[in-house]
């Protein structure tokens, strides 16, 4: 019997679930890419090689409440032999193709910017896995395109300067922050920066006030708490090796989102699904939107979506709380390829996951933050 390949199954889900929201079909941009990442059969073993889900196919889908319409996907491209600095170079490569047929030339310029000194030779020794490739598509087709760099020792000293400026902001308010990696998006009408810190040890969330008050968001504390504490059932200090803190400058103020990696937590509530629901009815179109979208990525025949990994919270000096949940899905059929040990547990979840920006654009277009 002839084994399929991933890629053949990744672009047939992609296809289904792309009708199902009403969504451009990634293939049509992405396709090539799928194949040469996804080029061995499904359950080979190396693919469980990987840094963004060790143990399992490296992709994962989400939904993002600033981005309802969206079939976004992530994952490490180019498959498991290649080594960091190989995939850096290709997926720069295939990230400024997409961002010059989709957005232009100024879109490109603006890339080649700020992704230079993370493109280039300077990946350090230790690097793991190099880069990660992301992309959303709504209905007018792909609506962001982003690569995640992982950083360096000497990483921060390469991000834009208000960005590098809160970073050592973050880094003073809360010591046990270790930089891992950023990513560099370009959408329609504007780019962003984001910068991901991996938060060593337990994290109490009160103590994320002094930061907060530093960044500007300080009133928007008790939205986060809100959120976290009915969706955690009431849990409000984070054990090590679960919590991610993403940092970007949206030009209107500063986002932060915090990333709790639910491997990492020893006791999740098994009614977690409900109790994000239930966090989501002051937000009817969100609630529904989230039920919508679990409903179009139900594989035929299985019994859910697929397995949450990551609960998302951002806020900005306008918004509170805001949710983006990541899946490992349903429907790509491989077990996992090695055990999951405590050891796993804490690799695996050493990184964050990366939502689309939601705020307003400039009136100029790519004048980009």
């Amino acid at each position: 019997m002839t084994r399929r390949r991933a890629a053949d199954i990744a672009k047939f889900r992609l296809t289904q679930v792309s009708r199902r929201l009403g969504t451009r079909n990634p293939v049509d941009a992405i396709g090539g890419l799928l194949d040469r990442t996804f080029e061995l059969p499904v359950d080979d073993p190396r693919y469980g090689n990987n840094a963004l889900l060790p143990g399992y196919l490296p992709l994962e889908h989400s939904f993002s409440e600033t981005s309802r319409d969206s079939l976004r996907l992530d994952f490490e491209p180019l498959g498991p032999l290649i080594t960091p600095h190989g995939r850096v170079h290709e997926v720069s490569r295939e990230m400024r193709r997409l961002v010059s047929d989709h957005y232009g030339a100024g879109a490109l310029r603006w890339f080649d910017e700020r992704s230079e000194p993370f493109r280039g030779s300077r990946l350090h020794g230790a690097a793991r896995f190099g880069a990660w490739f992301g992309a959303g598509f709504d209905a007018d087709g792909m609506q962001e395109a982003k690569v995640y760099y992982e950083l360096g020792p000497d990483g921060l000293d390469e991000l834009p300067p208000t960005l590098r400026q809160v970073s050592r902001v973050a880094m003073a308010c809360l010591p046990s922050l270790v930089p891992i990696f950023t990513s560099v998006a370009c959408g329609r009408a504007q780019g962003n920066q984001r910068i991901y810190f991996f938060h060593t040890g337990e994290l109490r969330l009160l103590d994320l006030e002094p930061l907060m008050n530093q960044l500007g968001i300080g009133h928007q504390l008790s939205s986060l708490l809100t959120a976290v504490g009915l969706i955690l059932g009431g849990r409000f200090v984070l054990p090590e090796g679960s919590v991610v803190i993403a940092l970007r400058d949206t030009g209107r103020g500063i986002e932060m989102k915090l990333e709790i990696l639910l491997p990492g937590l020893p006791d999740a509530p098994r009614e977690m699904h409900g109790l994000i629901q239930m966090h989501l009815a002051q937000r009817p179109d969100a609630q529904r939107s989230l039920q919508q979208w679990l409903a179009a990525m139900l594989p035929d025949g299985a019994p859910t979506a697929g397995d949450m990994t990551v609960v998302s919270v951002r806020v900005t000096p306008q918004t509170g709380a805001r949710l983006t949940l990541y899946f490992r899905p349903s429907g790509y059929d491989a077990e996992p390829s090695r055990s999951r040990g405590a050891d796993d547990d804490d690799d695996d979840r050493s990184r964050g996951r990366m939502p689309n920006p939601g705020d307003a654009y400039p009136a100029d277009p790519y004048a980009y933050a």
